[in-house]
């Protein structure tokens, strides 16, 4: 069997999340926000300047003085301000010019509006006169065209005049007729209704006969029956009732032919008598017709008339129109003429006004010049008190009082400081990761005091031979703690995490060409066999097999589980640590679960992660890490495959070498796990 196995001692770190950034360091150098040069703008001996290096100065304030060259520059003073004074005089005289040049110019200006206003009128007059003489023409047409319509309708109401006349005398006529007509009807009824009376008669003489012979037949028949009288008589006795019998259907019929030419008679009369009241119906429209047309006709003349006085009255209308046209464009011509005396007076006065305006301009322009020499001599003689531009410190003095200066030679270099400048070359690769805005932290190199500020400015052009940039950040300075020249530190923050898993450098390993980091977990109570790959560790089955990835047999190994205990220390002093959270006594910071200790005994397990950016000190993990496990940082060097026992020490025990013994543990089978590191 193999001998028990020893529980190596380990640092670990509890992983959590926690704020991560990016930085990058450079070296600095603190530049004024501001910088003045004082120079001579003239030339003359310094005669007065009582500040010296370091000294505060205040805008505006009198700073340096030098002497006047002899008064020369108070003569030439003079002499501009007699020249402005003169050029003063002339531009009086000008604008006077100008000024009765310009009442001149608005007098024509009156003129021609006065003028065109008048031909404005007289236009108008003329557009309307004309609109007059076409309304009257307008008229006279349709006054015409009316005449010409109201003969067409008088003609057109003569004509139906005497249509309407002619359909009288055929409705009278026709009329007449159907009255004889009605007479010859009734005529022809009564002789229908004699007829019926004769037939009438004659049916009653037929019948009284047809009896007779209707009861001479009985009494023969009766008689021949008792062969009383023989059948010749008896025939012929039937003949006679045989003829009585037809006379009376004759005489019926009769009745029946004289009854029907009645009713053809009363037919006949009705519908002569509906004919009579026609043609009087047709005669009274006829004669209502006659009427209407006769007012037709009337009405017809009547606008004739009408149209006639209107055409008379359009005619004199048009005559009146083209009077008036006439007069309106006499009047026109007159203000046209008019308008062109005005414009030939406005041109008149316009080129007065513009030579007057050509000498007040170059009156003015004499002044203005004679204003510049004047400015220019004060200028000048102002040039000899020298005062400062802006708030700051004198950096330099160049020369003393009694020095001869000359233009443009510098006396004083003054700086703002309340401000700086803090400018540091960044190579290109971290260029592209800084922006405007960017945390700043400058350190001071002398002192080691630190400022926190951000990115004010990018250069947008780079150093072709350091293939550097130049980032500048104002820095507040108030006490003068940073002096131009001065070289600091400077920390850019290339970017930050807010809550990112990250584990120290040194707890990095790798397996199979993989980052990976080793973990210590709590073993069970009692053994558990797991079986995992050697060559694979993040293979394991509850069960012998095959690897996935490789095709390997699988080999078992146990896991012990044993209670836990959570170590308390401090961030800023580690070697404080409690078995239960509280502050810090040194410095009072809530202490923070950081390592699992004591307790128990813990196995070893490797993990394969994902990483992101680093800091030179921590890097993040991506995958591969939850918040609460336990990274071995020191001692996982020694650890020879996966499952080994541990234990985890302090980092102050580690440092003093001050590790428990390692103690036996149960025998664990398995294959070990290559480092690769």
């Amino acid at each position: 069997m193999k001998p028990p196995e020893g529980v190596l001692p380990v640092v670990t770190e509890i992983v959590k999340p926690m704020p991560f950034e990016v930085a990058v360091t450079y070296t600095g150098t603190v530049a004024p926000l501001n910088e003045e040069l004082v120079v001579a703008r003239v030339t003359g001996r310094l005669t007065w300047m009582p500040y010296y290096a370091g000294d505060r100065v205040r805008k505006g304030q009198l700073i340096a003085k030098l002497d006047n060259a002899g008064g020369e520059y108070a003569a030439r003073e003079m002499e501009a301000f007699y020249g402005v004074l003169a050029a003063a005089y002339e531009r009086q005289m000008a604008e006077a010019e100008r000024e009765g040049a310009q009442a001149q110019n608005r007098q024509a200006q009156a003129m021609l509006k006065a003028a065109q206003a008048m031909r404005n009128e007289a236009e108008q007059m003329v557009a309307e006169k004309q609109a007059m003489l076409n309304e009257a023409q307008a008229m006279l047409t349709q006054a015409q065209a009316g005449v010409q319509e109201a003969e067409r309708s008088l003609q057109f109401a003569q004509a139906q005049q005497r249509e309407a006349e002619r359909m009288v005398a055929a409705a009278e006529s026709e009329w007449q007729t159907a009255k004889e007509m009605s007479a010859e009807a009734d005529a022809e009824l009564e002789r229908a209704r004699q007829e019926v009376e004769a037939a009438q008669q004659e049916l009653a003489m037929a019948k009284a006969d047809w009896a007779y012979w209707e009861a001479e037949i009985e009494r023969a028949k009766t008689l021949f029956a008792q062969k009383a009288i023989s059948k010749d008589e008896l025939q012929r006795e039937q003949a006679q009732y045989e003829t009585a019998k037809a006379k009376v259907k004759e005489a019926e019929a009769k009745i029946r032919q004289a009854q029907a030419m009645v009713r053809a008679a009363e037919a006949k009369r009705r519908q002569v008598q509906g004919m009579i009241r026609q043609k009087e119906a047709e005669l009274a429209a006829a004669k209502e017709r006659v009427a209407q047309m006769r007012a037709m006709v009337e009405m017809a003349q009547a606008k004739l008339a009408q149209m006639k006085a209107m055409a008379d009255a359009a005619q004199a209308k048009l005559q009146q129109a083209r009077a008036a046209l006439e007069a309106a464009k006499a009047r026109l011509q007159q203000a046209q003429a008019e308008v062109a005396r005005a414009q030939a007076m406005l041109k008149e006065s316009g080129a007065a006004v513009k030579r007057s305006e050509r000498q007040l301009l170059k009156a003015e322009a004499m002044r203005a010049q004679r204003q510049a020499t004047l400015t220019t001599a004060r200028i000048i003689r102002g040039y000899t008190e020298i005062r400062s531009l802006t708030d700051g410190y004198v950096l330099d003095r160049f020369v003393s009082p009694g020095t001869l200066v000359t233009l443009g030679t510098p006396i004083l270099r003054i700086g703002q400081l309340d401000i700086v400048r803090v400018q540091a070359f960044v190579s290109e690769k971290d260029l592209k990761s800084i922006r405007l805005g960017t945390p700043v932290l400058v350190r001071s190199v002398k002192s080691g005091r630190t400022w926190h500020a951000k990115v004010t400015a990018i250069f947008p052009a780079a150093d072709p031979t350091t293939r550097t940039g130049l980032v500048e950040a104002l820095v507040p300075n108030p006490n003068l703690d940073l002096l131009p020249g001065e070289s600091v530190i400077v920390r850019l923050v290339k970017f930050r995490m807010s809550n990112a898993l990250t584990v120290p450098n040194e707890a990095i390993t790798r397996f199979n060409d993989q980052p990976a980091v080793w973990v210590a977990e709590a073993m069970a109570g009692r053994s558990k066999t797991e079986y995992t790959c050697p060559m694979h560790p993040e293979v394991r089955s509850k069960k012998p097999g095959k690897c996935r990835e490789c095709g390997m047999d699988l080999v078992p190994t146990h896991r012990h589980m044993s209670p836990a205990q959570t170590d308390y220390t401090c961030p800023m002093h580690p070697e404080v640590h409690s078995p239960k959270p509280g502050r810090c006594p040194k410095c009072g910071m809530e202490l923070v679960p950081k390592k699992r200790q004591g307790g128990g005994t813990k196995m070893a397990r490797l993990k394969v992660v994902q990483l992101g950016p680093m800091d030179g000190e921590r890097t993040v993990v991506l995958a591969g890490l939850t918040e609460g496990d336990e990274v071995i940082v020191r001692g996982w060097q020694s650890i020879s495959r996966e499952g080994a026992p541990l234990r985890a020490v302090s980092e102050s025990e580690w440092r003093l070498g001050k590790l428990p013994f390692t103690v036996p543990t149960p025998t664990t089978t398995g294959g070990a796990s290559p480092h690769g590191h």
